[in-house]
């Protein structure tokens, strides 16, 4: 058998598409790092620097509800491609951006490209590999993933030391027209009955009220909290989800079917990915920036140091899912997002000491946790599900995991701005984290098996 066959293709597909979630994985995780220097270079406020972050979350977070249907309704392939090709021309230009402006008009346009690619791994994968393969398909997909995951501070790093902050968006290009090209052979369609159609308003109505909400906390530090333009568009933005709620409710072919949130462990299950991805924001960009600004790291230092939070997730996450297979899923989730939570609170202690060695241990903590928060809820968000509603369900966490990181960024970075204080984020995020696993254990424990809504 030669290095590429028929009976290979979907191996070699697999491959493929998981760099394509690794990709997005790394953009977590290689920004953070460069982020000061970034910051210097280009002359941005603390604020400005935040957005080269939050615009892609944001514009992540609007849209990845939509991405999947899209391939639905034009062809997994050609909706693929045109992602890649958005993802990569916006990482090209983020590279040259001259200010501020044009880099964080880049990094939201890229979001767009990664909310149409990201939900298409998930989907490609279950449509190549049969039922008693797909969950190992989606096993190995998810270890390539965090292997990006786990190299993004030290690329981050490397580049930003030896070359430009510039290169780490400048690698994104040569990965795009690789996995282009490979998915482009490897790809096989196949007959589905015809997708219902998009649900533009409720589209409209998510993106609008999510991005008037965190544009609101975002803004409050340079507008103040009593300025009339923060009031208004916090009150906008929430007052534009509740009538998307409402909407939801009442149309036929809904973006998100919000019944579904009537089953606890579905609620549970999203609440907990919402909260863990809202951790990650202190992690790969509360700590990075702690690192360089009161531990006198470089960019190297400290994405060596950041690394700690993401190395050990791609040697846990296979042993974990052997466990989730074995206990009850629900009940790890929890236990994970408790061990977040005590990471966070481990940082919060360290943090006033200003020494690596006290502040190193909560970063492990986090790495070594994080899987059995991921993991198990995919699987308990299925179990909660019949059958037909997998890929909704499956959308609706990417959703639940985007907004919880832009959310995670905006209420950080507000903390941060008005009281300089890497304690009080570490800390609050602890507290939250409790509060929420305590919360989520209450509901799992009322789990059922598969429902029928």
């Amino acid at each position: 058998m030669g290095l590429y066959s028929e009976g290979n293709r979907k191996w070699w597909l697999l491959v493929a598409v998981s760099c394509v979630l690794g990709l997005v994985l790394l953009d977590e995780t290689v920004v953070g790092i460069a982020l000061p220097t970034i910051q210097a270079e280009l002359d941005l406020s603390l604020n400005q620097s935040h957005w080269v972050v939050n615009s892609y979350l944001l514009v992540f977070a609007c849209f990845v509800a939509v991405g999947g249907k899209l391939g639905d309704q034009f062809g997994m392939l050609p909706v693929f491609l045109t992602g890649l090709a958005v993802f990569g021309l916006c990482s090209v230009a983020g590279g040259f951006a001259p200010s501020g402006e044009v880099l964080i008009t880049a990094r939201a346009l890229q979001g767009i490209g990664a909310a149409i690619i990201f939900p298409l791994f998930v989907a490609m994968t279950a449509m190549t590999f049969p039922q008693e393969e797909r969950g190992f398909a989606l096993g190995i997909g998810g270890a390539i993933g965090t292997i990006f995951l786990a190299i993004g501070p030290l690329v981050g790093g490397l580049l930003t030391d030896l070359l430009s902050w510039r290169w780490i968006f400048w690698i994104n290009p040569p990965i795009v027209i690789l996995i282009a090209v490979v998915t482009f052979v490897s790809w096989r369609d196949v007959d589905r009955p015809p997708p219902p159609p998009i649900d533009w308003t409720g589209l409209a109505l998510i993106a609008s009220g999510m991005f008037c909400t965190v544009f609101s906390l975002m803004q409050s530090e340079d507008w103040g909290w009593n300025s009339p333009a923060v009031s208004g568009l916090m009150v906008a933005g929430l007052a534009l989800l509740v009538v998307f709620a409402i909407y939801e409710l009442r149309t036929a072919n809904p973006l998100i079917e919000v019944d579904l949130f009537k089953i606890p462990v579905f609620t549970a299950s999203n609440l907990t990915i919402f909260v863990a991805q809202y951790s990650k924001m202190p992690i790969f960009i509360f700590a990075a920036l702690y690192a360089q600004t009161e531990l006198s790291l470089s960019p190297l230092g400290a994405g060596m140091l950041v690394m700690l939070a993401a190395l050990p997730q791609p040697f846990v996450a296979p042993y974990c899912g052997k466990l989730t297979d074995q206990h009850p899923p629900g009940l790890l989730a929890t236990g994970g997002l408790f061990g977040i939570a005590v990471a966070m609170a481990l940082l919060s202690l360290a943090a006033p000491f200003g020494n690596i060695w006290l502040f190193a241990p909560g970063l492990l903590v986090a790495g070594i946790v994080t899987p059995f928060v991921f993991v198990p809820t995919q699987a308990a968000i299925m179990a909660s599900l019949p059958e037909h509603k997998h890929g909704q369900g499956g959308g609706i966490s990417m959703s639940s995991q985007m907004i919880g990181g832009t959310v995670g960024l905006a209420v950080c970075s507000t903390l941060f701005a008005f009281h300089k204080s890497y304690v009080l984020v570490f800390a609050s995020t602890a507290m939250l984290l409790f509060v929420v696993a305590a919360l989520c254990l209450f509901l799992f424990r009322r789990s059922s098996p598969v429902q029928t809504v």
